[in-house]
């Protein structure tokens, strides 16, 4: 895993300067420890750079950015090709030659002076990158189909600059430092920044599954390449073979990603994801790498999941390790984890994968997987239940005819609009899908009421739906199965899961020099299951079947039968004890000074509701506010 840095000048009369991409590289330092590159052309109007943390192929020929002999075709790559090797094959036999013995990264340059764009077909893995080709005069940057990597931009009428992180961008001296009012707007209902936009005014990221084609005059073209709708395959359960298929797309998911030149581990909970990563890696690894996380006591809104993870590291036989974390270790992280973040990800969970990477890499561990996305691709959210079992009721003709204006009434008469329910019942009287994100914190109602009198009046007439109208749109139109378990996959797929949860595993794994992979998100994979029957996807309110049935005779019962949980710490009981006396004062101090929130009806919330999560939600983005526009950028470099 790496670190992709660079700026593009359209106006001849400025120059790429070294020491530019110089200060780039060392703010990505902590993504690419061990060799660092700087690459800029003759004309002096683009330059790259790259920080490489070293997986295949450890040699200096492997370094970037990469320059292809004919020296027409530069390189500078963040991710993983992990079927190189086939791609490797089709080269050698249309007469390419390699300097390398093993480098992906030259893989990846060979297939796009030979297929041109139509290389990303070929491609499984995860990656951003940027590629210039000085034939065409032009750059190409890319992000991977599902949004595992990051690439952030920012134009003006003078350059882009871009990189695989917003800070390094920050360094650009013409950029004033701004937020992004409607970015902030929809954030408080979606947990994160919904993509192309960033918190930052004026920088945007490439949305997962396309790519940008700047030319030299700065004309640019966006264009996405891959849709988890593109090429869905047809279930076929004749003879059982769906299931038996199912089994095989995994198994080779997960061994194509224990491809390395470098010790490899996994991130194990002890629920199925993880515990399906270690019991396959077992059968296809010698000796593999176990971590976990727990906490210091029993807590009432948090079980402990080591006894479990113990169980299935002795049943692999793994070298395990684990770290038991307390609310101290949670406060004393704080501001670099909101740092390494980049913009704010408001999932506290990025706490305990900040640890997870730590304990992997001081055991001298460079890869680990995770098990981000089974829970989108095999519906194991237990509140997606919960939201299909409403969606019933609302459907129902009587009560949508007669019973949702009645109560939308009397939730005003009332005063009460101010919940989730309330908002539930608006989508529903607007016949929209009532599931727009599978983290919502604050719904359009209560956040109206949350912003500050110069926000109200700007969004009122404004909602979140915004956001997510288009994906409901492109599902529509191109499912066949339109079903609204489908829905909640897709619509998390293009949002939930590229902007938060996969950018919680990046930025905090790469925070500690550490590569996260996510075999449940190999593009084959998701082809085969997004598209499925609702009756085939959920069985009897039974969480997860499909992957139950794939994987019942490879996982214990005890793993099988148990209740779901989720990996997530105890912050409802960190909060009754006090958790925040500071942080909250911190969530004033930001609405007071941005003029963003309404700080009296932030008082409200944090006296009312001490306990609420979504407290973090707002703490989140207010130690971000902390951290980039109070604090110098280099705080934590």
């Amino acid at each position: 895993m790496c670190g992709v840095s660079g700026i593009m000048y359209f106006n001849r009369n400025f120059f790429v300067k070294k020491k530019q991409i110089h200060n780039m590289n060392l703010t990505l330092k902590h993504r690419g420890p061990d060799a660092s590159g700087i690459w800029i052309s003759k004309m002096k109007n683009i330059g790259l750079g790259h920080t490489r943390l070293s997986i295949i192929d450890l040699s200096e020929e492997a370094n970037q950015p990469f320059v292809d002999p004919t020296k027409n075709y530069i390189l500078a790559f963040n991710g993983e090709i992990y079927n190189y090797e086939e791609i490797k094959k089709k080269l050698i036999n249309k007469g390419y030659k390699f300097k390398t013995n093993n480098s992906d990264t030259e893989i990846l340059l060979l297939s796009y002076i030979e297929w041109g764009e139509k290389c990303l077909n070929y491609f499984r893995g995860m990656f951003a990158f940027a590629l210039w080709d000085a034939k065409l005069q032009r750059l190409w940057l890319v992000r991977d189909r599902l949004g595992v990597k990051p690439m952030y931009y920012k134009i003006d009428n003078n350059k882009i600059i871009f990189a695989s992180e917003i800070k390094a961008i920050l360094l650009d001296k013409t950029y004033k430092k701004e937020i992004d009012e409607r970015c902030l707007f929809d954030y408080l209902t979606y947990c994160c920044a919904p993509p192309p936009k960033t918190m930052f005014k004026g920088i945007y990221k490439i949305e997962a599954g396309q790519f940008l084609i700047v030319e030299k005059s700065g004309k640019i073209k966006k264009k996405k390449y891959w849709d988890p709708l593109q090429n869905p395959v047809v279930f076929n359960d004749k003879k059982n073979n769906f299931f038996e298929s199912i089994r095989n797309e995994l198994e080779k998911s997960i061994k194509l990603r224990l491809v390395a030149d470098v010790k490899t581990g996994i991130f194990l909970s002890g629920g199925i994801d993880s515990s399906t990563n270690a019991y396959i890696s077992a059968k296809n690894s010698k000796k593999i790498h176990t971590f976990s996380i727990g906490y210091d006591k029993e807590y009432a809104s948090y079980k402990s999941e080591l006894k479990y993870a113990k169980k299935v590291a002795e049943d692999v036989n793994s070298n395990h390790f684990e770290k038991k974390l307390s609310k101290e270790d949670f406060t004393n992280v704080l501001e670099k984890i909101i740092y390494h973040q980049d913009e704010p990800i408001s999932d506290p969970v990025c706490i305990p994968i900040y640890y997870l990477s730590q304990l992997a890499t001081n055991k001298n561990v460079k890869v680990c997987q995770v098990g981000e996305g089974a829970d989108e691709l095999f519906f194991g959210y237990t509140n997606w239940l919960r939201t299909l079992k409403i969606k019933k009721i609302l459907d129902n003709y009587f009560f949508k005819k007669i019973c949702i204006p009645f109560l939308i009434i009397l939730f005003k008469v009332f005063k009460i609009e101010y919940k989730y329910s309330y908002d539930l019942l608006l989508r529903a009287k607007k016949n929209l899908p009532i599931f727009w994100s599978g983290a919502e914190a604050f719904t359009d109602t209560e956040k109206k009421k949350m912003l500050s009198e110069k926000l109200k009046k700007r969004y009122k007439n404004e909602d979140s739906w915004k956001v997510v109208k288009n994906h409901y749109k492109s599902f529509m139109q191109r499912a066949k199965n339109k079903s609204f378990i489908n829905w909640m996959t897709y619509v998390d797929l293009k949002l939930r899961l590229p902007e938060l949860l996969l950018m919680r595993i990046d930025k905090m794994t790469m925070a500690s020099s550490l590569e996260g992979r996510v075999p449940f998100l190999d593009y084959k994979l998701v082809e085969k299951m997004i598209d499925l029957p609702s009756n085939v996807k959920l069985k009897d309110n039974n969480l997860k079947c499909i992957l139950k049935k794939c994987v019942n005779d490879l996982l214990p019962s005890f793993l099988l039968k148990r209740k779901k949980q989720g990996f997530g710490l105890p912050l409802k009981d960190w909060l009754k004890e006090g958790l925040g006396v500071s942080e909250k004062k911190l969530i004033i101090n930001f609405a007071n000074e941005t003029q963003l929130l309404n700080s009296e009806e932030i008082k409200n919330i944090l006296e009312k509701r001490p306990d609420d999560t979504r407290i973090w939600f707002l703490f989140n983005l207010a130690l971000w506010w902390k951290v980039f526009f109070k604090h110098k950028s280099s705080l934590y470099i």
